[in-house]
């Protein structure tokens, strides 16, 4: 039993000392490539763990990381247009991992380094781009080097492909020569450029200074544009002004002379009151008068009578005592009833007088309100009117503009048009009023002339608002008219001279 296990021991120790011997393993990097040869069928891997028969197989690394190989040529070569030029450039290589060019690869570089394989594939490389060289002109060669490079890469392609080999890039960094004509033609440039340059810097300062001014034009139009709004805007306002402050100057003096008129009138009532009152204190005056002196006069009279008539009848004496006892009480009674009538008509007469006053004085304050507040109304109505006026001042812009190309003369035409309803409103009071009484001396000569006045502060005011004197302009006017009219009518007047 013992001896079974140490059989079995034995056999798996030889054969972990067998595979150890024997079988090994590989990692390999994803930049190589692993070709394993030997027993069977030759393997290849890349990226991953490779186990191989030791002793029978062997492991071969082939390098597929990018390399550069500095190419230039050593001796001048002759372009197309036959000038000498060197070229320096920078080509870098990777192996081709496309099927059967992997192949050749193997066989070419297998285990080589990078390098070796950069001095394998130089000359190849110069060979190529001296063909090129030699097949384009300097100045497309310098111009394009795009379309050059392309050329090379094309060019060179096949050889590669012959040794396992790709291009992944082709530089040229460098074209040298010893006649400087590459210079020479970036001289050409640089003056072609810098003409170039100038002419479009002249062309654009041209650009700017037209554009600054056209911008000056325009903003000057503007600004001017603007300013004649505003001087028309102006003109015309004023001239509305005037025309509110024509019409409102109407409305107040309408409203002074009707206020005037309605002061005349109340004036008016409280007089014919008044003179009522001195009416009846003098009929009452009158009659007191008249009982006093028929109290003073006829009653003693009617006494000395009674006397003599009592002397030169002594006999009746006695029986007219009587009756001059009741004569004497009938005259003490009439003068009692004298003087109470007297006291009773002057009390009388003082209490209409008061009532008379005091109704002048309500009817005077009841007026004088009324007044006030047609007056009110009135000013209230030359408000709205002038509000009004206002309101439709943009629609006289086309007006003002008008009224701005004729001038004075417009200005006149329209203080005349204005003038009939100016008249017609100051007199329109007056034709509701059937008659006029005035009081006291010079007071129809005073109302005329504040009547003139009224009038003379309408047309002044209406000149202050147009600005313009209207005197002047209708003595001109009317000058200019006769002057015109005399010379076109020279022969009448000769005419007119003879005959005489």
């Amino acid at each position: 039993m013992f001896s079974s296990n140490l059989f079995v021991i034995g056999l798996i120790a030889i054969g972990v000392i067998f595979i150890v011997c024997f079988f090994s393993y590989v990692r390999v990097p994803v930049n190589k490539i692993a070709f394993i040869s030997g027993i069977g069928k030759n393997r290849v891997a890349k990226g991953k763990l490779v186990i191989y028969l030791r002793f029978f197989e062997r492991v071969d690394y082939l390098d597929l990381s990018v390399f550069s190989v500095d190419v230039n040529t050593a001796v001048a070569v002759p372009t197309n247009d036959f000038i000498n030029i060197k070229v320096d450039a920078v080509v870098n290589l990777q192996v081709d991992e496309t099927a059967g060019i992997l192949e050749i690869a193997a066989k070419n570089f297998l285990n080589r380094k990078s390098s070796d394989i950069a001095i394998s594939v130089k000359d190849v490389l110069e060979g190529n781009l001296r063909e090129i060289v030699g097949q384009m002109q300097l100045k497309e060669i310098v111009q394009n080097r795009k379309n050059f490079n392309e050329k090379v890469q094309e060019n060179v392609a096949p050889d590669l492909r012959e040794m396992g080999l790709k291009v992944i890039s082709f530089n040229v960094q460098n074209f040298q020569e010893d006649k400087q004509v590459i210079e020479n033609l970036g001289a050409e440039n640089i003056s072609k450029i810098s003409k170039e340059a100038s002419i479009a810097r002249a062309e654009a300062d041209k650009e700017i200074e037209i554009a600054k001014a056209n911008a000056n034009k325009e903003a000057m139009d503007i600004k001017l544009k603007t300013e004649q709004d505003i001087a028309e805007k102006e003109n015309a306002l004023a001239i509305k002004k005037a025309e509110l402050k024509v019409k409102a100057d109407t409305e107040k003096a309408k409203a002074d002379v009707t206020y005037e008129l309605e002061k005349e009138r109340k004036r008016k009532e409280i007089e014919e009151v008044t003179g009522l009152s001195n009416l009846v204190r003098e009929q009452k005056a009158i009659e007191t008068n008249k009982a006093k002196y028929e109290a003073e006069t006829i009653v003693p009279k009617q006494a000395d009578a009674e006397a003599r008539k009592v002397e030169k009848t002594k006999e009746a004496e006695a029986k007219k005592i009587e009756e001059q006892e009741a004569a004497e009480a009938k005259l003490y009674k009439e003068q009692r009833e004298a003087e109470a009538i007297k006291l009773r008509a002057l009390a009388e007469a003082e209490a209409i007088r008061e009532k008379a006053l005091a109704e002048a004085e309500a009817t005077r304050q009841k007026g004088l309100a009324e007044a006030e507040s047609k007056k009110a109304l009135l000013l209230a109505e030359a408000e709205g009117v002038r509000e009004k006026g206002l309101a439709e001042a943009e629609a006289l812009d086309k007006k003002a503009e008008a009224m701005a190309k004729y001038g004075d003369a417009a200005k006149l035409e329209m203080y005349y048009n204005a003038l009939p309803l100016v008249a017609k409103n100051l007199a329109e009071p007056l034709s509701k009023i059937g008659n006029i009484t005035m009081y006291g001396e010079g007071n129809t000569t005073k109302f005329m002339s504040e009547m003139t006045q009224n009038l003379d502060k309408v047309l002044k005011a209406a000149t202050d608002g147009l600005g313009i004197d209207a005197k002047a302009l209708l003595t001109s006017y009317l000058g200019g008219k006769i002057a015109q009219n005399k010379n076109q009518n020279p022969k009448d007047e000769v005419i007119a001279t003879e005959e005489k």
